[in-house]
């Protein structure tokens, strides 16, 4: 349910240049079909980390992972470790004798870099089903995960301004730079792209985003900027490191006729990565692998609409908004045995926390000196 950016100057992945060749050395995909690849990266992505292993990872290596769910020979190893220590220093800014009050200055501040490029307008969250799905499960997945995104409306109806909006807590990170807070809406799709997808690299999902762009021309509203969700079903695996090196992952590319297109990549998960992407083994909604995913989704839409093009919004070890309160849920609640700290509509969710951009300690986040929110 969280993720968390990679390596280099700004904590960020380096990707090819080159017509999209895969940041790792993937095993082969059954998704490209031998197909010419013309979505291209412009060179950065940003990812996160299972639940279970981080902390393993930043004192024992890339052996550590095993600790927490299986890797593949393909999986990046210590990708993450220099990120995760850097985070780890952060987050104990100050250590045992420090004295933190709400209100106050958060340890470690986030702040807005260059000419601070944020999403803005009316955008448009849009699923792409990659792998055998049935139909029942999108219907189920687009229920649950489009509800996060339209529980108060649509379009210009659901600026994330509005009091108890789920992604309130980024809108200082535009108004405190006078920029127009957007608005989110989720468009409905049931088109599977390459059910017969199953090892799926990194350039494999920009092929499939591509894919679907060029058979689904007209499902972006008009007047709005889109942001593609690669969604894999439990069958499919990123196998550039999900439930190892992360559970998720954004970054931006453009086509022959697009320019900078955002996208998200998450996927179902059986219980073999419980352990590493799910911050709980019940579920409010009977789902392990849906409220994982949907606090994950959460998490990159945060860090996207914030950071669209990895160089915005981050703090002094690369750190985006989503990233700084990753694993975090603040106060919850129960139904049953399964915890939950937010409720959107009838829906019960566990979402992570966020990062607030005024970079103030909150009653959640008061014991380590953040400025960590559900609500804004």
């Amino acid at each position: 349910m969280i993720l968390r950016r990679t390596l280099l100057a700004c904590s960020v992945l380096a990707l090819s240049m080159a017509s999209f060749v895969p940041v790792h050395a993937d095993q082969p995909s059954q998704s490209n079909g031998g197909s010419t690849e013309n979505f291209k990266t412009t060179g950065i992505r940003s990812n996160g980390f299972p639940v279970r292993n981080w902390q393993d990872l930043v004192k024992g290596g890339s052996s550590a992972a095993s600790n927490s769910s299986p890797s593949t020979n393909s999986d990046q190893q210590d990708s993450d470790v220099n990120w995760l220590r850097g985070l780890a220093s952060s987050l104990n800014q100050g250590g045992a004798t420090a004295k933190y009050v709400v209100g106050g200055a958060a340890a470690t501040p986030i702040t807005c870099h260059a000419t601070c490029i944020t999403m803005t307008g009316s955008i448009s969250l849009i699923p792409v089903w990659v792998g055998a799905w049935a139909p029942a499960d999108i219907t189920r997945w687009n229920t649950i995960l489009g509800n996060i995104v339209t529980s108060l409306g649509s379009a210009t109806s659901n600026p994330i301004s509005a009091p108890g909006h789920i992604f309130n807590t980024n809108s200082l990170y535009f108004t405190s730079k006078s920029k127009a807070v957007p608005s989110l809406q989720w468009v409905t799709n049931t088109a599977v792209t390459v059910p017969t997808a199953t090892s799926v690299s990194d350039a494999n999902v920009a092929t499939d985003i591509n894919l679907f762009i060029s058979t689904h021309p007209t499902i972006v509203p008009t007047g709005t900027s889109p942001i593609y969700i690669y969604i894999g079903a439990k069958t499919t695996r990123l196998t550039s490191g999900f439930g190892t090196k992360y559970c998720g992952w954004h970054t931006y590319g453009t086509t022959s006729t697009l320019k900078n297109v955002q996208y998200i990549a998450i996927q179902d998960f059986t219980s073999t990565y419980y352990n590493a992407c799910s911050a709980q083994l019940v579920s409010p909604n009977n789902s392990v692998s849906l409220d994982a995913m949907a606090s994950v989704l959460a998490h990159e839409i945060d860090e996207t609409i914030t950071d669209p093009f990895l160089n915005a919004w981050y703090d002094s070890v690369g750190s985006e908004n989503a990233d700084k309160c990753a694993w975090t849920f603040g106060t919850t609640s129960t139904v049953g045995s399964a915890k939950y700290n937010v409720t959107l509509g009838s829906i019960k969710y566990l979402i992570q926390q966020n990062w607030l951009a005024n970079n103030l300690v909150t009653a959640s986040g008061l014991a380590t000196g953040a400025a960590c929110s559900i609500s804004g």
